[in-house]
């Protein structure tokens, strides 16, 4: 294949700046001085760089104020794992992506879609349960709650391509920074040696370092050839047996207590299935368009994310300015 050129928008808008993933992406943005523009609910109440251009916007807004973006980054998402899924709950998580979603397409539409790009984030759980089997972005839709919530998801964003735009469906995976998540959620409990093999511990996670993530929708931005579903992942998922181990070691302490599905079912009802269900992604796309993980291994992201020094995203930038050869 031919060595390609990135070609860098100069103003990106993004949805759900104030996020983990949505704060080091303005970070890297701006470290390699692109515009960019922030879309929030509060603007006072968001301490951006004097650089960003933050606007009032919120999701159910008829449409979104990105006039003036080359890509349009959607990011916005309410907490699925923040409260039990009764079927209010349920629609209150479709309404606030679907709602979301087509306000920023409208803007774009608005704005006149040609040689625009929209990132929207979804979810690997498209795929539904995958057991041992690995998938790419080619896996058929699956079925359960998270699936459906991720296609109708992807639904709504696939209407951007009758203005034009370029669309990239972000298929994320669990996202690992230390400002907060999973791995807050998990660190005290490793650390008192409480964390313990999610049963039946075979399952697979598919996960991703917050900087990698972040460096990989740059990635989608600079190469045009990429278009529809994109895995965010890491090219080594691991079970959960492997996870607690790993997580264990690089905190010092022992695995104790694994926790039964029987008791996972029984505290969180239906959300169970984040853990239950196996995700086994290969991100097909990012390693066949030269996309280079800087944290590949759990043992190598751990390492950075609990260590005293880790790597700021704006050095590993640095190292980004050439393309790769494919």
């Amino acid at each position: 294949m031919n060595r390609q050129q990135p070609i860098r928008p100069h103003t990106i808008a993004i949805a759900g700046a104030n996020g983990m993933v949505g704060r080091h992406l303005v970070e890297a943005l701006l470290a390699r001085g692109d515009r960019v523009i922030v879309l929030v609910r509060s603007p006072a109440s968001h301490p951006f760089s004097p650089s960003v251009d933050v606007r009032q916007w919120q999701g159910s807004d008829p449409f979104a104020p990105v006039d003036e973006a080359d890509a349009v980054v959607n990011l916005v998402g309410d907490p699925i794992f923040a409260k039990r899924w009764t079927q209010t709950r349920k629609q209150e998580l479709i309404q606030t992506r679907r709602l979301a979603t087509r306000s920023l397409v409208e803007g774009i539409r608005k704005a006149g879609g040609q040689g625009r790009t929209l990132i929207s984030s979804t979810a690997i759980e498209y795929a539904g349960h995958t057991g041992d089997q690995q998938v790419d972005e080619r896996a058929a839709p699956g079925k359960g709650f998270l699936a459906d919530l991720s296609q109708l998801w992807e639904a709504e964003a696939q209407r951007v391509s009758e203005t034009g735009a370029r669309l990239v469906l972000l298929r994320q995976s669990l996202v690992l920074g230390r400002e907060g998540g999973v791995l807050a959620g998990l660190l005290p409990l490793y650390r008192r040696g409480f964390g313990g093999t999610l049963d039946p511990g075979g399952q697979w996670f598919s996960w991703i370092h917050v900087n990698d993530a972040a460096r990989l929708i740059l990635h989608a931005f600079d190469h045009e050839t990429i278009t529809g579903p994109l895995i965010s992942a890491s090219p080594h998922p691991v079970t959960s047996r492997e996870f607690a181990r790993i997580f264990a070691r690089a905190v010092h302490r022992p695995r104790l207590f694994p926790l039964p599905r029987t008791v996972m079912s029984l505290l969180w009802g239906e959300r169970a299935a984040l853990f239950l269900d196996s995700h086994r992604m290969v991100p097909h796309v990012a390693l066949s368009t030269g996309f280079q993980f800087r944290f590949p291994t759990l043992e190598v992201a751990l390492s950075d994310l609990l260590g005293k020094s880790p790597l700021p995203l704006a050095q590993l930038m640095n190292q980004e300015r050439e393309p790769n050869p494919l």
